[in-house]
């Protein structure tokens, strides 16, 4: 009883790294860009600069510079 519930346990924790822990890793990567992204416009950086050399969308870009969550 007490492997099979350490292998459950175990494929528990693979679910949620899988899937809960590379959620947050996204969301703090996209922050991270955005802020980034806010930084550059803010030191003379254009939109259109942004855009073309992150690879987004000039909306996206936008958004991100408002400080709106994106949809990524």
């Amino acid at each position: 009883m007490t492997l099979w519930t350490g292998r459950a346990l175990l494929r528990w924790a693979r679910l949620l790294q899988r899937t809960v822990a590379s959620r947050d890793r996204r969301r703090a990567h996209v922050a991270r860009r955005n802020a980034a992204m806010r930084a550059a416009c803010e030191r003379g950086v254009d939109r259109e600069t942004i855009a073309r050399t992150i690879g987004l969308s000039q909306a996206h870009v936008s958004q991100a510079l408002r400080g709106e969550p994106t949809t990524e």
